[in-house]
């Protein structure tokens, strides 16, 4: 399938690439200074953390593949870990561990709907994929929810290889509760009781797999499933107050679970939205009463680690196949992105540390495009400013 989705990306870039970019812009459209700029700030560091104010922003995908492409190719980064199903990613790498043939069609269903249609996003799968079997790159998935929309491991072959640890009944019944929670399959409202079933099946999973893995890397492996599996149940019924801050601290555990298992001095692309990413995401809803994943990585890794965010002074984004794009309020006079742009012909600038704490605090809309008054150096240590965000150019189903 992917196949069909890069030669439509192709004929769609054919004309772009044969009447040359304008000066100073990339074949995607981004713009070289910022793209050099923000390179020359993150190069140095141990963990990149690529944000974007909301998913379905174009500019910042087709910046932020070209950005990985750089770290990658030119500063050595050795391992891209995406705001994605944990188990797919995890899968994707015992299959070519074991040897297995993996393509990149599996990276771009464990990468998941939210970017694998995106055309900005295309070309960069076949990128990871050629990387990761030639280059050394290790690709990972942070995120432990369940359910993903073309996800080619965990939402069948995984409940069976989980249950396949029981014997006799258990296996079969384990593995369709499993199932039917994965799918949201209960034909009625999901209750306690439900969830204390698939728990207690976990349970007996993670005893049976301490007896009857076929090795220790196996084992570790099926434990982090299991493990990732377990916190996202023990979520569901909880208050919309309390999910999202314990999914960022499910993400971190599954970031700390690959990183320990990284090359010595390996360096870490992080994907994900800015809310995840930001060293403070205090300011929005979902993080007013806690800590986000980009809080837990700048404990442990200090100035080593860099979040990069993105904004935009006007435009519009991708919201869904079944209802339009929506256009982006225009930032205000008193507004970070105009007070960045202001006496500037420029299209996209970026900030850095510096320039964000000279600005002091601003009301901005780095944050899923809402305002927002902080001090922008508190909560990122640089940001793409475009004058002008678009929509994403969606090539396939939409999320």
């Amino acid at each position: 399938m992917l196949r069909a989705l890069l030669t439509i990306a192709v004929l769609l870039l054919a004309p772009a690439a044969a009447a040359q970019p304008p000066p100073g812009v990339t074949e995607a459209g981004v713009d070289r200074a910022a793209l050099a700029a923000a390179l020359r700030d993150l190069c140095g560091r141990d963990v990149a953390l690529l944000g974007e104010a909301d998913h379905g922003d174009g500019r910042t995908v087709a910046f932020k593949s070209a950005l990985v492409r750089a770290l990658v190719t030119r500063c050595g980064f050795n391992a891209v870990f995406f705001e994605a199903s944990f188990y797919d990613f995890l899968e994707y790498r015992r299959q070519a561990q074991r040897g297995q043939a993996v393509s990149p069609d599996q990276i771009a269903a464990a990468i998941g709907g939210i970017w694998r249609y995106d055309e900005e996003m295309v070309p960069l799968i076949p990128f990871l994929w050629q990387r990761s079997l030639t280059g050394g790159l290790i690709l990972g998935g942070l995120d432990d929810q369940l359910g993903s929309f073309g996800a080619f491991y965990a939402n069948d072959a995984m409940p069976a290889e989980l249950a396949g640890y029981l014997a006799g009944d258990r296996r079969a019944e384990c593995g369709e509760l499993l199932r039917r929670r994965i799918h949201s399959d209960f034909g009625r409202r999901y209750a306690a009781a439900d969830r204390a079933r698939i728990q207690t099946c976990l349970a007996e999973i993670r005893v049976a797999v301490g007896a009857g893995a076929a090795d220790r890397a196996t084992r570790e492996q099926v434990l982090a499933l299991l493990a990732s599996f377990e916190r996202a149940v023990g979520r569901d019924l909880t208050d919309f107050a309390t999910y999202p801050r314990e999914r960022d601290r499910s993400m971190y555990l599954n970031f700390r679970w690959l990183a320990d298992r990284l090359p010595r001095r390996s360096r870490i692309i992080v994907w994900a939205a800015t809310s995840h990413v930001a060293k403070d995401a205090s300011a929005t809803r979902d993080f007013a009463g806690g800590w986000n994943f980009g809080a837990y990585v700048h404990q442990a890794y200090g100035r080593r680690a860099f979040a990069l965010g993105f904004s935009a002074y006007s435009g519009a984004h991708y919201w869904s196949r079944n209802e339009p794009n929506q256009a982006l309020a225009v930032a205000p006079p008193e507004a970070l992105e105009a007070r960045a742009l202001a006496g500037s012909g420029r299209d996209t600038l970026y900030l850095d540390a510096a320039r964000l704490a000279q600005l002091g605090p601003l009301p901005g809309a780095a944050f899923m495009h809402q305002p927002a008054t902080v001090r922008w150096n508190d909560v990122l240590d640089g940001l793409v400013v475009f004058r002008a965000e678009r929509p994403t150019q969606r090539i396939g189903p939409a999320h």
